[in-house]
């Protein structure tokens, strides 16, 4: 049975070769100009694949790959982009496109990119595998300064350094930056050196032959033999062994590894992106890094802000994370409560858009088909943000004396509480979002007191 492709472009040089292309490579392909039309299509429709010119009038090419990856199951998207244009490829692979072919093209390099993106036809079915694209969503300028930078770094070969508190998306932004650049057609190989014991290290990055090691009875490829003429991202960077910092340097100076036990080093066309959490420099100067690595990889950096400092994002990353969730999960909530988006526009997200995707799917699957409201939130995030400019509580020239200053809004708090719920201090109790045995316990021990 034909894998079923939606194709949707405007551009005259693609109709017919395109659809004919589809048709001699096993697919049956439906075709539209209209990205409004695609949205719909993928909506009341089951298809295999979508192939999405990026060129659609109005950015509306990004429109369908996101519609794509929302479907239920998520419809893999193949992106087609003006060549040259790192641009045109930055914007699909944000929305979520498993893969960018430069226009124009030759017949093999749509047939190729159809393998990269499609798993192998299941028995029974020909559904194809979900698509690996992530989407980067929001428009806010210091976000907006990351993809300028990608668009700027994409084609380079030199080492990228991405810095970013844990959640931010750093091997998102490096996924961003093999899929629009060259390399794209071959691997990208991502390595969290927090998982790989320091003993194991050397023989991980660089292989080992047979024998190299105890046990090893066989020889191995290590992670940038794998990722050979691709993209090799070291996730946490800062964890790797001092021990293997000097080989690793080696290695990008002479673009040649030596395997655990081998006697000759074999070539290899790798680029590297690094991440990283923790401040690098620092670790230079008290000698738990290597500074001529730490030049080496730091050639190109990126900075990924954290989500509270671009909170106007917060909306559209909750309700993409709603759409993708609804869908994957056959929920039909439908949104959120105001002031459900409003405390979550409010929190200061520690674990980043990482916490915030975790915590919406723990919404969505709660709330099932109803609009998530405030109950549904988890205790932390239902307390009331207070805004410390509107009570006054600015610090005074000479100081404070902060536990003094604690204990009167403590106290102010609480009579408040009983105030409002007329001496009821189970009411009290929950206003204040404590357990009536602790809001008794601190009335007696200021009457003690």
């Amino acid at each position: 049975m034909a894998k079923q492709v939606l194709l949707a472009a405007d551009d005259p040089a693609l109709v017919p070769g395109l659809p004919n292309l589809l048709h001699t490579l096993g697919y049956e392909p439906t075709m539209t100009a209209s990205a409004a039309d695609a949205i719909a299509r993928l909506a009341g429709g089951r298809y295999d694949l979508c192939i999405v010119d990026v060129g659609l009038p109005s950015g509306e090419g990004a429109a369908v790959i996101l519609k794509a990856r929302a479907s239920r199951p998520a419809v893999t998207a193949l992106a087609l982009s003006a060549e040259g244009s790192v641009a045109g490829a930055v914007e699909a692979l944000r929305a979520g496109a498993a893969d960018v072919v430069a226009k124009p093209f030759h017949a093999s390099a749509i047939e190729e990119a159809l393998r990269r993106v499609t798993a192998s036809t299941p028995e029974g079915g020909s559904r194809g595998r979900r698509t690996p694209g992530v989407a980067i969503i929001g428009d806010h300028p210091a976000m907006r300064l990351v993809l300028d930078r990608v668009e700027q770094i994409a084609d380079a070969d030199a080492s990228v350094l991405v810095r970013g508190e844990t959640g931010t998306g750093k091997e998102v932004v490096a996924r961003l930056i093999h899929g629009a650049s060259a390399r794209r057609a071959r691997p990208f190989v991502a390595v969290n050196l927090a998982a790989i014991p320091a003993s194991l290290a050397e023989a991980e990055l660089f292989g080992c032959v047979a024998g190299g090691l105890a046990g090893a009875d066989r020889a191995r490829t290590g992670r940038m033999a794998a990722a050979d003429g691709g993209t090799l991202f070291f996730d946490e960077i800062g964890d790797l062994p001092r021990s293997v910092q000097a080989k690793l340097l080696r290695v990008l100076q002479e673009r040649a590894i030596t395997p655990v036990g081998a006697s000759a080093p074999i070539p290899v066309d790798v680029r590297v992106i690094a991440a990283t959490q923790r401040d690098l420099a620092a670790m230079v100067a008290d000698g738990r890094f290597r500074e001529d690595l730490y030049y080496r990889l730091d050639v190109l950096p990126i900075e990924i802000p954290p989500l509270r400092a671009r909170r106007d994002d917060i909306p559209a990353l909750a309700e993409h994370f709603r759409d993708e969730i609804n869908a994957r999960e056959g929920r039909r909530v439908p949104g959120f409560a105001l002031d459900v988006m409003q405390r979550l526009s409010h929190y200061d997200w520690p674990g980043n858009v990482r916490e915030l995707q975790n915590l919406v799917e723990r919404l969505v699957v709660v709330a099932a088909n109803r609009m998530v409201v405030m109950g549904d939130l988890p205790c932390h995030l239902r307390t009331e943000v207070v805004d410390l400019e509107a009570v006054g509580l600015d610090l005074p020239a000479g100081g404070v004396d902060l536990a003094i200053l604690l204990a009167e809004i403590e106290e102010r708090m609480i009579i408040e509480a009983l105030q409002r719920a007329a001496g009821n201090r189970d009411r009290a109790a929950a206003l204040l979002r404590l357990s009536r045995g602790t809001l008794i316990e601190k009335l007696r021990r200021k009457m003690v007191a």
